[in-house]
């Protein structure tokens, strides 16, 4: 039953306002990958023992001192920096793809909302705020090093400094701003004075270091490299001490407000905390332990920690969790507990089934919906990722971008038997009457006989995306322009082998629907193109086969090459822009905003009654189609119970 609990330039890209209509969610669920980063704030006594977190998943999470996690996603892509504003409520992260996007944003997280983003054409090497939160220091690896964002009017520049730093992973300010340091990993110490832009002084320093960071009211600078941890006089640049650790590459974390260092060694299912002690500001004593931890899981390490004043240790882990210690000195070894922990199993996929749904786990197939909350096993998942509505009998399982067997999953046996195996991988399914229309490899369109379990080619090519059978004989193929015919939709005849190319302009059509109980029916899709003035430009698009008449009904500007066009006559919903889900009545010819969860959308459906949104960490946000708010958001727990916020 339901249980109802609480390049080298930057592109000045500016994203003004916020993801509006948004909601977090609050429990002790811990990130689904790796922790990239923590942030806690030194100088409030009401604020010193929360921390945010983030993750490779995307999200930003608020841990207080009850141990419990405000959950925000802000991104589909890899949060990889985070820093924290003095004023307790701003947050600056970078997230990246790893190859072309770059971004820094600044959100306010007691509203939920984005205040601005930049988008940079060279990585970011680091991120922190200035000591008052007047700057967000970025750090890039381009030639023109560290760009000043002011948190005032959101503007953002270069040209702060009358010298560029050039490409740099650390940089700090004085508490009062008036200053800046640099550091260099081709080896130099860098002053600036803030107010004129001058340097001030420029230090020869050890080269290469990683986890660069100051300590003792910036009079010290550490780092890693080459198996040692280097401790250097920040004044002038000359290394203090040099101390060797043992094994992989250390946890190095401290602050301004503490006079040590301290650093973190792992050692299979658990790990030991180091200190390495300020001696009258002038030199440091040699590491000494003073914490060893158990508790681990099987592969798990840390990642990341950070400190507060009052001497709490947060620290994340490479499998998502958090743990919280202190800097106590204890010759006992203590078994640590994490703050989080994985309390749901992740929904990969939905399917509407009459009045209820189909939801698809790592490890079984469940049948439920809203008004009932009733968990109806159905059956083990043989290991798919993808579910298709069929009969009563029995569901379609696939799993997209794989070579995987496609299977009927029978109820009455509760055994799963082989439809066809592709002979490239998958990436599209769809269901026509007793047939089957698969995309494999991005060249072939292929037909399967579910009954029969024969093939039939359909369509050979490159660059295909999707397709869509309009009928016995019309074959229509979403395809990339930059393969030859240059045109992002074709018309094949089935019978014929004629192809045709569609005049619909665009770089790439894809998510291809349409309606074959309507008269006359129009295909609707999703096209990446540009608009008039070159920039990127998404559209949920209609296509007459008719008229030969096309048209952009929704229109983002910006390129999501994942997104979704689900179609419930006479409504059409999208996640285009990836924030929220969207929709468009074809006969009233409006369109509408649902507001968000706390997680990023990525699949819908749709019976008589209810809409269903299958988010990201694997939850589900069901709404009356009618009405813009979010009903409820469900978990399904490890217990196979619904967990409702």
């Amino acid at each position: 039953m339901k249980n109802k609990r609480i390049c080298v330039s930057i592109l000045f890209t500016f994203f003004a306002g916020a993801l509006i209509f948004a909601q977090s969610h609050v429990s002790t669920q811990a990130h689904d990958s790796t922790v990239t980063g923590l942030a806690v704030l030194e100088a409030s006594e009401s604020e010193q023992n929360t921390v945010f977190s983030v993750g490779q998943d995307g999200f930003i999470i608020k841990w207080t001192e009850d141990s419990l996690g405000e959950h925000y996603q802000v991104t589909d892509l890899a949060i990889k920096m985070v820093a924290r504003s003095p004023n307790g409520n701003d947050i600056a992260i970078y997230e990246t793809d790893g190859a072309a996007t770059n971004m820094v944003s600044v959100w306010n997280f007691k509203t939920l909302t984005r205040k601005c983003a930049f988008t940079f054409g060279t990585p970011i090497t680091s991120l922190s705020y200035s000591a008052k939160g007047t700057y967000v220091l970025c750090g890039t690896a381009s030639a023109k090093g560290t760009y000043f964002l002011n948190t005032q009017n959101n503007t953002i520049t270069s040209k702060k400094l009358k010298e560029s730093t050039g490409p740099v992973s650390m940089v700090i300010t004085s508490n009062s701003e008036n200053s800046a340091v640099a550091y260099s990993p081709t080896g130099s110490l860098s002053y600036y004075n803030i107010r004129n832009g001058e340097k001030k002084a420029k230090f020869s320093t050890e080269p290469g270091l990683s986890q660069a960071c100051m300590f003792n009211n910036n009079v010290f600078l550490a780092g890693y490299k080459d198996g040692s941890i280097y401790v250097i006089q920040a004044v002038t640049g000359k290394t203090l001490e040099k101390f060797s650790i043992a094994g992989k590459e250390p946890v190095i974390f401290s602050s301004n407000s503490y006079e040590n260092l301290y650093y973190i060694v792992n050692e299979k299912r658990q790990f030991k905390m180091y200190l390495i002690k300020n001696d009258r500001n002038k030199d440091v004593i040699a590491p000494q332990l003073i914490r060893t931890f158990t508790g681990l899981k099987n592969d798990e390490s840390i990642v990341c920690a950070d400190i507060t004043a009052s001497g709490t240790i947060f620290a994340g882990t490479n499998q998502g969790n958090l743990y919280k210690f202190d800097n106590s000195i204890a010759e006992r070894v203590d078994v640590l507990q994490s703050m989080s922990d994985n309390m749901y199993n992740h929904i990969y996929d939905v399917a509407s089934a009459g009045e209820n749904f189909y939801f698809l786990t790592p490890s079984s197939i469940v049948l439920s919906s809203y008004d009932n909350g009733a968990v109806d096993l159905k059956g083990t998942n043989p290991g798919h990722t993808n579910i298709i509505s069929y009969n009563e009998a029995g569901v379609i399982l696939w799993t997209k971008d794989s070579r995987k067997t496609v299977q009927f999953f029978d109820f009455t046996t509760g055994t799963a038997s082989a439809i066809f195996t592709p002979e490239n991988n998958l990436k599209s399914l769809k269901l026509y009457g007793n047939y089957l229309l698969s995309i494999e490899g991005s060249s072939t369109v292929n037909r399967y006989s579910i009954e029969s379990k024969t093939k039939e080619n359909l369509y050979n090519g490159a660059g295909i995306q999707d397709a869509l059978l309009y009928n016995e004989t019309d074959l229509y193929v979403a395809k990339t322009s930059a393969t030859t015919p240059a045109v992002p939709l074709l018309y094949v005849n089935t019978k014929t082998k004629e192809t045709v190319p569609l005049n619909l302009k665009g770089n790439v059509a894809y998510a291809l629907s349409f309606d074959p109980s309507v008269a006359k029916p129009e295909i609707y899709g999703i096209i990446i193109g540009t608009d008039s003035q070159n920039r990127p430009l998404t559209s949920v698009f209609s296509y007459n086969p008719e008229t030969k008449y096309s048209k952009h009904l929704l229109e983002e500007h910006s390129e999501d090459p994942n997104a979704i066009c689900y179609l419930s006559y006479p409504v059409l919903y999208t996640n285009m822009g990836k924030s929220r889900i969207r929709s468009y009545n074809l006969m009233a010819k409006r369109n509408f905003e649902y507001k968000r969860s706390a997680s990023l959308p990525v699949k819908i459906a749709k019976n008589r009654t209810r809409l269903v949104v299958l988010n990201k960490d694997g939850s589900v946000s069901w709404y009356n189609p009618d009405m813009n708010a979010v009903i409820a958001d469900w978990y399904l727990t490890i217990n196979g119970e619904w967990f409702e916020f």
